[in-house]
């Protein structure tokens, strides 16, 4: 078993608090790695290793051409551990590597390249005036550190959602990933040691929502809030920011639609509709978790949906066979079991 340290400024860290958080395989029900449980003086490491490198640090003063090219080597670095990522992601919330290591090696890197080509393309722009001899004009500027909150139902593959743009635009970020997966966002400030990065650049804490979520969004330091996650986590960062009125960009999930028209093809649509909901154990906001049916339709599409439903093979996500994985931690086991 394997004891983390949190990231920060360039270096590892031990939690002031002296206390860490079991990280349990949920195919297995066995703990098998501790995250830090950082309390508000971690978070205040973090947030001015993140300011230092922004106002201090080389980071604040690159060049945007530059600046891409970090975010390149990032993008890079990904891609060559790709592997190794997508197992670790794995063991810590059962999601199935084919659903991770290929987009970690596609489109989500795939991210990092467009950003790094959008640094040098944030043009200002020069505004008509009345007043004679007086200069008018607009400038995009970074917040300066920004606080990335991801889930734990693909904690890389958010994470990179949030982290290309907040690069590409010029800030250092703090991460603070969900306590029940926080091991492959670990690892991933681990393998970008070979990206040679700013350090303060990246910078990342764990523990609970209320006292290391909490404190990182209230941090003065900290100007910008982007949350990913439940609607209660989110109602509480929203009101904790709102206290010094700095934005939130917010994503609690979603029921999307999967829509069977008339016409269609009920095969082609069954499948559609299978691969839409079984990946990550239908635990997504992209997850196609309702299915809009025309009514002459109901009785044959249901029974093709249980009948290829019944035949998915369950089992541990490392085993290539398995079509489906676990319920990723306990409290989300409890909630799919009363809830249905």
């Amino acid at each position: 078993m394997k004891t983390y340290q949190y990231y920060a400024g360039g270096n590892w860290h031990d939690p002031a608090t002296g206390q860490w958080i079991d990280s349990e395989n949920p195919a297995l029900g066995e703990v098998w790695a501790r995250v830090p449980d950082c309390n508000a003086d971690d978070i205040n490491r973090a947030v001015q290793a993140a300011r230092g490198c922004y106002d201090q640090g080389p980071w604040g003063r690159m060049q945007p051409a530059e600046r891409g090219r970090v975010i390149t080597r990032i993008a890079d670095v990904i891609t060559k551990n790709a592997e190794r990522l997508g197992e670790v992601e794995t063991r810590d919330n059962g999601k199935l590597p084919k659903n991770i290591t290929p987009s970690l090696k596609s489109w989500q890197t795939d991210s990092f390249y467009y950003y790094a080509g959008m640094c040098d393309k944030f043009e200002g722009s020069l505004l008509p005036t009345e007043v004679p001899d007086m200069l008018n004009y607009l400038r995009w500027e970074p917040f300066g550190v920004c606080a990335l909150i991801t889930a734990w139902n693909s904690p890389l593959g958010v994470l990179i959602c949030k982290l290309a743009p907040a690069l590409a635009a010029g800030n250092a970020v703090v991460i603070k990933p969900s306590e029940h997966a926080s091991v492959s966002t670990l690892e991933l400030m681990s393998v970008l040691q070979e990206a040679d990065l700013p350090a303060g650049l990246l910078n990342v804490v764990t523990g609970y929502g209320k006292s290391t979520g909490g404190p990182l969004v209230d941090h003065p330091d900290v100007r910008m809030v982007s949350f990913t996650g439940g609607l209660p986590g989110g109602r509480a960062a929203a009101e904790v920011a709102a206290r010094q009125v700095k934005p939130v960009v917010m994503e609690l999930g979603g029921k999307s639609p999967q829509i069977i028209l008339r016409d269609a093809d009920v095969d082609l649509a069954v499948n559609g509709v299978i691969s839409g909901i079984f990946p990550v154990a239908g635990q997504s906001c992209i997850s196609g978790s309702r299915i809009l049916v025309h009514q002459s339709q109901i009785q044959h599409i249901t029974e093709r949906l249980v009948d290829v439903a019944s035949r998915a093979r369950v089992g541990d996500p490392l085993d290539p066979s398995t079509q489906v994985g676990p319920i990723a931690n306990r409290p989300a086991l409890r909630q799919d079991s009363s809830g249905y």
